[in-house]
């Protein structure tokens, strides 16, 4: 779950902490990660990309009510990874804005890099187990539509599943796995996420 580094949208976003609308868990808890269901391990999602498909499966459900610290496009097909965005997310404490303030944080590479200034509340312990990297696939144009709305600054919930993927482009392979732990650094430590759901003050996305 660690991470490198800067957003798309620099420091734009306005601090605003009105609560998600119908949404199935308690604002900026741990996130929420269940069993997958018998019908769940049957599924299969596909992306085409760039000349290049990736086969998607479900590792776990998940859900995630958190503040935006960063968001970051990176072009689909640079690295065989399905997921068009990432966005650094912080919860259980890293919501509230005297904190925001006090780690800066910044996206390149697939990774977010953070950085404490001294009147930051949280150790570097503290921080690795509240803030994630998550690449982000959504699973239809609309989520898509969604993520491209969401600012730093934000508050957002998303629903769907963590998962892995294989990816083929003639002769090529590449493969990702999402992280499952909360206490994991450095490689293979960011979330991959499925996106069925995405709650933000711009609207429900299905």
């Amino acid at each position: 779950m660690f991470h490198s580094c800067t957003g798309d949208n620099g420091d734009s976003g306005v601090f605003d902490n009105t609560p998600l609308r119908n949404v199935d868990m308690k604002p900026f808890a741990v996130p929420i990660q269940q069993e997958l269901t018998k019908s769940d391990r049957k599924k299969v999602f596909t992306k085409s990309f760039g000349g290049a498909t990736s086969t998607i499966r479900p590792l776990y459900r998940y859900k995630i009510y958190a503040r935006v610290y960063s968001t970051k496009r990176y072009p689909l097909g640079v690295d065989a990874t399905p997921a068009p965005y990432d966005f650094a997310l912080g919860w259980d404490g890293l919501e509230k804005e005297e904190v925001f303030n006090t780690i800066k944080a910044r996206q390149s590479f697939r990774w977010v890099h953070w950085k404490l200034k001294p009147d930051c509340p949280y150790t570097v312990d503290g921080v690795y187990l509240r803030l994630a990297n998550n690449h982000l696939i959504p699973a239809n144009d609309n989520i898509l539509k969604g993520l491209s709305k969401v600012k730093k600054k934000d508050i957002v919930y998303m629903e769907g599943y963590l998962v892995k993927f294989d990816t083929v482009k003639g002769s090529r392979t590449a493969s990702g796995v999402s992280s499952t732990t909360r206490d994991d650094r450095k490689n293979h430590s960011c979330e991959i996420m499925y996106v069925t759901r995405l709650v933000t003050k711009h609207g429900d996305y299905r």
